[in-house]
């Protein structure tokens, strides 16, 4: 993928907004992938263009970045859950990311608790691969219940519930390949 060359994947493809948060540094990120998150495009402050090809070291766990042609690896810490900072090692060096989507800022900005209007609808952040569905309709779940395993940029991310309540519905099986912001699953939150 290059700044010239024809992209890999069309234009229509779904872009990701975020905001990362790291110490006292905060930066709005505009980003968008291939459909299988191996070749992605940042959109940086004042416009600068990062293009990122990762590359799987460890299943799961540890990555390799090129950007620019200079390699990075990037290690996940054990113990990162879905919500939470991403505890990473950057070629080493510890960092704690904090990156946030559009429905992240609403719900900070307004003080509003997911699911608040009785139902909690589950959306892929990115495009990824669903490696496992762990409930089925009709499920009582609690906070913290493992949904779904997606697989996104070469890791494999567990989804968990945010709410207790009852599933509903599931959009996905496993091996479907999903588009940023695709409906996953949901939730009945209980009274």
């Amino acid at each position: 993928m290059g700044h010239g060359g024809k992209d890999r994947w069309s234009p229509g493809e779904p872009v990701l907004k975020y905001q990362v948060e790291w110490e006292d540094q905060k930066i709005e990120v505009i980003a968008d992938c291939d459909p299988l998150g191996r070749e992605w495009r940042f959109q940086m402050p004042r416009g600068h263009r990062i293009d990122v090809r990762v590359e799987t070291l460890e299943e799961g766990s540890v990555l390799r970045l090129i950007i620019g042609g200079e390699s990075k690896t990037v290690s996940l810490l054990p113990g990162n859950r879905v919500g939470d900072p991403i505890r990473i090692l950057l070629d080493h060096t510890p960092l704690e990311l904090d990156v946030l989507d559009p429905i992240d800022l609403i719900t900070r900005e307004v003080g509003a608790a997911p699911g608040t209007s009785g139902q909690q609808e589950i959306a892929s952040l990115m495009p990824g691969i669903i490696r496992k569905v762990m409930v089925a309709v009709g499920t009582k779940i609690e906070v913290g219940t493992s949904l779904i395993l997606l697989e996104a940029m070469k890791m494999e991310n567990e989804i968990q519930s945010e709410v207790a309540g009852t599933v509903l519905g599931i959009h996905v099986k496993e091996g479907d390949a999903v588009a940023a912001g695709a409906l996953m699953l949901v939730i009945k939150q209980d009274d």
